[in-house]
């Protein structure tokens, strides 16, 4: 029955194929079907174009696919690599910026004061009011240091 379609169809096959496949994208994200479906129109739109046989219309699908594939992975990879990689850190964002003390480091641990939050934090014995930089987080903790000045 599905050869029958298929065989129905001729070249609109492809086409039903490609929207189907971006479809499928749309539903289940993950920019891996859209290549698929970026070949299957390209097949779709060459068999209208040019009488092929199903046969040869198959490999190029199958071509067509793994360079589109390929393409989009290097694509995609570079604008991951590009990406600073942070915007799911909430704690990695605020390495480098400016606090107080609100609560006394002692022993080792206390509270510092960012924006309108108070946060639990490491570093070296504080009082109460003293500025300091974030220099990391650990466990849900920001790593700070006495701020130096500059």
């Amino acid at each position: 029955m599905l050869e029958g379609l298929i065989v129905y169809l001729g070249p609109w096959s492809w086409l039903l194929l490609a929207l189907l496949l971006a479809g499928v994208e749309v539903v289940v994200p993950g920019t891996f079907f859209i290549w698929f479906g970026a070949a299957a129109l390209v097949v779709g739109l060459l068999a209208l174009a040019v009488a092929m046989s199903w046969q040869v219309e198959l490999v190029l699908f199958v071509l067509l696919s793994a360079a589109a594939v390929l393409i989009g992975r290097r694509v995609y990879g570079r604008a991951a690599k590009e990406s600073d990689g942070l915007a799911n850190d909430r704690l990695g964002r605020q390495v480098g910026r400016l606090a107080v003390v609100d609560r006394a480091i002692e022993g080792g641990s206390g509270h510092i004061r960012l924006d309108d939050t108070i946060w639990r934090a490491d570093g070296p014995d504080l009082p109460a009011g003293a500025r300091v930089r974030i220099i990391g987080h650990r466990d849900g903790r920001f790593l700070i240091e006495p701020e130096t000045g500059g």
